[in-house]
């Protein structure tokens, strides 16, 4: 009485050609990599706030009993470790579907990557779980065991992807060798700093060498080079609809109008997933001298009038922030060339006084119908990477380097600020690993990247219990025109900076808010998981 289904296709029938395949693996690329969805990304950290305090950033989140990113995460698994297990069963030519085996183990690493992130140790499972399996009960590995096995897929699965020249019109966003080789870098550098300084193993130069060689790998491939198609404002075009399929794009979740669409275009989006604070914006270089604003003689403006604190500064700055005053288009506006108003509740809304403008689409379109893609791993990411490892290992790092890696981001078209030297930095009494940090915070701002990075480099426990503050307000244009929202009060501090979340709200338990708590109800049904993080 085994029949067939008639109206569906059957495991048995199914795993027969290379386009079965093919066609599982569209369900991770839908499921699996980081997109627009839940984008309010680094609210978490110290360089965004949204419309209200976040729980993760002031450190008053508790453990819960489920988390979607473990549900998620272990049923992606669960499809990779299938498509893996039936490429080893297959029936044919081997070599027809070993493209598509290296797609499911990319996967299957990068999934691994994004689990680690939160749970920190996990169970390394390679194999599809049935309910009387012993590894449903699996203890955790360590992180350790975790970073490696994700590095080693990674390095074995390389060579057996495709390079991005070389993919067909309509596989263009698969996977390819520099997608494999730079998700490599991106985990050997973090596996190396957290160890570094958390002292979680001593190995770390060794993970830095990894780091430094995949990136320099990508690099020497020649296939990938900064977006400049947009003149002036490339940097912020990128993130948009021209910079889909840039050679800039090294990996994305992708998005296609009446396929998949999102709603984070538009600019009421942005303030309710977040806008920019102080700590941000002060980070930013004054373009002419190429000095932080707290040097003397770095010819910050200042703060009297609204447009003052962006004047000659790293045109990044300019093309991040929506800055009062500014002509720009919205996609889902009934009219373009909107002047963005200061006033707090004037969309984009904010509460810091920063509105956001990267993300920002200008496609026309209703607020759920944008279509363009998310950036998950882009070149100028892997030129960090080296520029960064590089200086973990040695402790000084060249100008020869500088000038390929940190001095290539910097002359994007459009940016062109002054090189980072040895010399400067000595002349100017810099810190080299400061400005190197600098850097990668600015240039991937609001991608998601900053609380893993101040996770890694245990600073943590310094910059996130602080005053979160704003704009300057006090004795300010701000201040003549009023342009606080109904409930903030405008609080400031002694020198008229707007604080919208005091540090008396602001909390950082170490080493307990360097992690994430597993899911209590997971730890329930498997003791072994047991024991939770640190502090949780």
């Amino acid at each position: 009485m085994d029949l067939v289904p008639k109206d569906s296709i059957s495991d048995l029938n199914y795993w027969k050609t290379p386009k079965d395949f093919k066609m599982a693996l569209n369900t991770l690329y839908n499921n699996a990599l980081q997109g627009f969805s839940g984008y309010n990304t680094d609210i978490d950290s110290d360089i965004a706030y949204a419309l209200g305090a976040n729980e993760i950033s002031n450190g008053t989140w508790i453990a819960t009993d489920d988390d979607v990113n473990w549900k998620n995460g272990f049923e992606n698994l669960r499809q990779a470790n299938l498509i893996i297990q039936k490429a080893a069963d297959y029936a044919g030519n081997k070599s027809e579907i070993e493209v598509y085996e290296a797609e499911a183990r990319f996967f299957r690493a990068y999934i691994y990557w994004r689990l680690m992130l939160r749970f920190n140790d996990l169970p390394v499972i390679t194999k599809i779980l049935d309910v009387k399996g012993p590894e449903l009960y699996a203890k955790r590995d360590s992180r350790a065991v975790v970073e490696d096995f994700i590095l080693n897929e990674l390095e074995a699965i390389k060579d057996k992807l495709p390079l991005k020249k070389n993919l067909a019109a309509e596989d263009v966003g698969r996977i390819t060798n520099g997608a494999a080789l730079a998700l490599k870098a991106r985990v050997a550098l973090f596996a190396g700093t957290w160890a570094k300084y958390h002292g979680t193993r001593t190995d770390f130069n060794q993970l830095f060498d990894q780091a430094i060689s995949a990136s320099q790998d990508v690099i020497d491939s020649h296939e990938y080079s900064l977006f400049g198609g947009k003149g002036a404002e490339s940097y912020r075009y990128l993130f948009i609809e021209a910079g889909d399929d840039s050679p800039e794009d090294i990996l994305s979740s992708r998005y296609y109008i009446d396929i998949r669409t999102h709603n984070a275009s538009s600019h009421f989006a942005w303030g309710f997933s977040g806008t920019p604070t102080k700590q941000l914006a002060d980070m930013y270089l004054c373009k002419s001298t190429g000095l932080p604003i707290s040097k003397p003689g770095s010819g910050f403006a200042g703060y009297q009038k609204m447009g003052d604190e962006f004047k000659d500064r790293d045109p990044r700055m300019l093309q991040t922030f929506l800055i009062p005053g500014t002509i720009y288009n919205n996609f889902e506006q009934t009219g373009n060339n909107i002047v963005c108003a200061p006033q707090f509740s004037t969309r984009p809304e904010t509460r810091t006084g920063y509105k956001l403008w990267k993300f920002m689409g200008e496609k026309k379109g209703t607020d759920t119908q944008a279509d363009f893609d998310y950036h998950i791993i882009r070149y100028a990411e892997v030129l960090l990477i080296l520029a960064e490892a590089t200086f973990e290992k040695n402790g000084t790092i060249d100008n020869s380097t500088l000038n390929k890696t940190i001095n290539e981001v910097r002359n994007r078209e459009g940016v062109k600020m002054p090189p980072l030297t040895n010399e400067f930095v000595t002349a100017n009494g810099l810190d080299m690993l400061t400005e190197i940090r600098r850097e990668r915070t600015i240039e991937l701002a609001f991608e998601g990247f900053r609380r893993d990075d101040i996770r890694r480099w245990k600073i943590a426990e310094t910059v996130l219990p602080k005053d979160m503050k704003g704009i300057k307000y006090k004795g300010t244009e701000y201040e003549s025109l009023n342009v606080l929202n109904n409930g903030n009060p405008g609080l400031v501090d002694v020198d008229g900076f707007l604080i919208v979340e005091p540090m008396a709200n602001r909390h950082f338990v170490n080493p307990k808010h360097y992690f994430y708590s597993l899911p209590l109800k997971q730890m329930n049904l498997n003791p072994n998981l047991k024991p939770n993080n640190p502090g949780w």
